[in-house]
């Protein structure tokens, strides 16, 4: 008997033998993606084209629909042969795995509902099709159907299509059905319950637990485009990431998120997988879990990409990976398809639950630092300004440039807390708009107690007696608000700045090799970047996708004009404005890697291996000093230098150039991001045009009044303040009660009685 035949006899035989004389037959299709019929190359071209075919899946602008399904032959041709040994490493003697599992699911489920219910199977690409399924359907005179995309995220791409296709056959083929679909179920209750209790149970038949994994789910990724014309799918994701976290009781900072299956050009959803690995491996993470939640059925994406590619990289990073397989067959996924399909989904409700992993991280994963979280700084104004966030004064730049300190200096001021009682963890937020100190006091003790730390604190950071200095102090909720809007680069000088994201990251690492970044300063800095892509993936402030250093280096080359792809460059430094600066000329500017030299003198820590996942095969040339002969041939070369370094002396003066080459026949365009500068008399060379950090500042800010004069800004800053303030966490909320510790009337009195004074933090803004 053939495979088919066999499970037709399978699903079909308990439904039939318990069907009363009184039931009316109803129907169920379970529907998936689809699969090759086998993995020869000829058999996955075939299926690769009829769905890369799709213009919901691929989407051309209206007046090349004409080539959809060219373009999806010939990419079917090109990848046919790489995806079918993909599908030879997974392939069963059952044939498809997804097949198959399908296969068993319907079984189960058949088992589960009343009498009268028929479960059938039906694929978007590949067999059985839609349509032939539903031909059956109707041949067997079942008039009520409930179709299940098996997705529990809703995607045009996926679900959407399996709807369009199931209504195009219905109306073409005039069937004569009442169709019920169960569109979105990523908040049902029974998928929510189900996927938490299937990673408890593989975690802990493996001795895993927030103490010794870390958690990383994972979900199809899809491109950014689609999110922002509307696609749902991401913030779904996102929810459900909420709800199965909650419901496992795992600690905030011992997670996260990363999307896979990235497939063509564009930018996706993000941090992919891949990535999100090499970073855990970076940070010192040496056992992983992975927990692929929108895949209902183990495929290709997941016991190949996950169970073979991904776990074989992660084994070369000295990491050990841990896989849980799909939902699949599991009784409790089984009993909630059941339940979704005669009642439909049922979100998730607030009645308090006890979380399968009851004891989280002892002494490293805090339930909460907002009682006790200050932000002391100061900060230059926004374009945006203040908006729905906590009120702040600012200060003057010159004045804010004598108050910071050096990354030496910020590293020896936190090791220095690291005696002080009054303190236990903190980071500094060191960039050019600001000098932020995120601080978690000692819980123990009065409100005076915090209140006179608090006073401590600032006195050590700042000099209150600077002219034109001015100091933030906020606590709990504010301070929480303030981070969330920063880091969604709505407290910058460039509206939609990105690099806060990479310099709140550097903040942490930096506090974390200072002894002093625990579980406090990871949640804050791990909710912030997910605050940060989420705002930016749901709303329309993800147009403002801005870096400085894109800016910058897009303002100077429509002056002259420049091509970027075109020329030579030449990166010094190995700081983070170094790898903003590459990336940018790799992703905004499409240069390639064979025209970029980096020249830096670290090598070795976080920092630079950051950096070299960013340069990937560029020239990197590693000296004991920027004055060295091979970087002043390397300069020579070039068609722009970009000074990324952190110095307050000169590097190179124009000396070390002379006779080298005619500037004035072939210029040299050099952008020295340092504010200390890091060049002398480089002007004075005749075809070298220097731009000094003060006038890319200029170039930057008039890049930003551009930004802002848009008809659309004012729209893009509504929807992204609001999004925070409807996504504000329920104890955020709860600490803004004034019984809080360090509520901000309590904390004035205080240190009025330790005789200092900070200026309020809710003086008037001055923006």
């Amino acid at each position: 008997m053939s495979r088919t035949g066999s499970f037709q006899e399978r699903y079909r035989s308990n439904s039939d033998g318990a069907t009363g004389e009184a039931a009316r037959p109803r129907g169920v299709l379970l529907v998936n993606i689809g699969t090759p019929a086998s993995p020869d190359v000829p058999a996955v071209r075939r299926y690769l084209a009829e769905f890369l075919s799709d213009p919901m899946v691929i989407r051309l602008p209206r007046s090349m629909r004409w080539f959809q399904h060219s373009l999806g032959r010939l990419i079917a041709q090109w990848r046919g042969p790489r995806s079918a040994e993909k599908y030879r490493l997974i392939w069963t003697d059952r044939g498809s795995p997804l097949r198959a599992i399908m296969e068993d699911q319907a079984v189960a489920l058949a088992e589960r509902l009343p009498k009268g219910w028929r479960v059938f199977l039906g694929m978007r690409y590949g067999r059985p099709s839609i349509s032939d399924t539903l031909r059956e359907i109707t041949s067997l005179g079942i008039e009520e159907l409930v179709v299940v995309p098996l997705y529990p995220h809703f995607s045009q791409t996926t679900t959407g299509t399996v709807v369009h296709e199931m209504y195009r056959v219905l109306r073409e083929e005039a069937m004569h059905i009442n169709v019920s679909a169960r569109t979105t179920w990523y908040d049902d209750a029974g998928y929510v319950n189900g996927q938490a209790h299937l990673i408890a149970d593989y975690a802990r038949s493996r001795g895993l637990c927030p103490n010794n994994v870390f958690l990383l789910i994972s979900a199809h990724g899809l491109p950014v485009s689609y999110t922002r014309r509307g696609d749902p799918y991401a913030r779904q994701v996102r929810r459900s990431v909420d709800l199965i976290v909650e419901r496992l009781g795992w600690p905030a900072e011992r997670h996260s998120l990363a999307f896979q299956s990235r497939m063509g050009p564009g930018e996706w959803l993000k941090p992919d997988l891949q990535t999100a690995l090499k970073d855990l491996a970076n940070k010192g993470e040496r056992r992983v879990l992975v927990c692929p939640i929108s895949f209902a059925v183990d495929c290709l994406d997941t016991l190949e990409e996950i169970h073979i590619r991904a776990r074989e990289d992660f084994a070369t990073l000295d990491g050990e990976l841990f896989v849980c397989p799909a939902l699949n067959t599991y009784g409790r996924f089984i009993d909630a398809l059941k339940n979704l399909v005669i009642r439909g989904p049922q979100p998730v409700s607030s009645k308090p639950h006890t979380p399968l992993f009851a004891t989280a991280v002892k002494d490293e994963t805090p339930d909460s630092g907002l009682d006790t979280l200050v932000m002391i700084g100061a900060a230059l104004p926004s374009r945006v300004g203040a908006g729905r966030g906590p009120r702040l004064v600012y200060s003057e730049p010159t004045a804010l440039a004598r108050a910071k300190k050096s990354h030496h200096e910020v590293m020896d001021f936190l090791e220095s807390l690291r005696s002080e009682d009054y303190i236990r963890e903190a980071l500094i937020w060191n960039t050019c708009y600001r000098f932020e100190c995120y601080a978690w006091l000692a819980s123990e003790g009065s409100g005076s107690d915090q209140d006179c730390a608090v006073v401590r604190l600032r006195n050590e950071l700042f000099d209150v007696k600077a002219p034109g200095l001015r100091v933030n102090t906020l606590f709990g909720a504010d301070a929480w608000h303030h981070a969330m809007r920063t880091i969604a680069g709505l407290n910058s000088g460039l509206p939609g700045d990105k690099d806060v994201v990479e310099q709140f990251q550097t903040a942490c690492r930096l506090a974390e090799r200072a002894g002093m970044a625990g579980g406090h300063a990871h949640a804050l800095v791990n909710e912030a970047i997910s605050v940060a892509h989420s705002v930016r993936e749901e709303t329309s402030w993800g147009r403002l996708d801005l870096g400085y250093c894109f800016a910058a280096i897009t303002r100077i080359q429509h002056a002259f004009p420049l091509k970027p792809a075109n020329l030579r460059h030449v990166v010094i430094g190995g700081s983070t404005t170094s790898r903003s600066i590459i990336q940018t000329l790799y992703e905004q500017f499409s240069v390639k890697e064979s025209a970029v030299t980096l020249v830096y003198r670290n090598h070795q820590g976080s920092q630079m291996k950051l950096l070299r996942k960013t340069v990937g095969h560029c020239r990197r040339l590693r000296t004991q000093s920027y004055a060295q002969r091979a970087v002043i041939e390397a300069i020579a070369d070039a068609d722009v230098v970009y000074f990324g370094i952190d110095c307050e002396e000169p590097v190179l003066s124009a000396d070390s150039f002379r006779g080298l080459r005619r500037f004035d026949e072939h210029p040299l365009f050099v952008l020295d991001f340092n504010t200390s500068g890091s060049t002398e008399g480089l002007e004075a060379l005749a075809g070298v045009q220097l731009w000094r950090a003060e006038l890319i500042d200029t170039e930057v800010e008039a890049y930003a009044e551009s930004t802002c004069a848009g008809e659309e800004f004012p729209r893009s800053v509504h929807e992204a303040e609001v999004w925070i303030a409807d996504h504000t966490p329920r104890q955020i909320k709860m600490d803004l009660n004034p019984s809080c510790h360090l509520h901000r009337e309590n904390g004035n009195a205080a240190r009025a009685r330790c005789g200092e004074v900070i200026e309020p933090a809710t003086a008037k803004s001055e923006t």
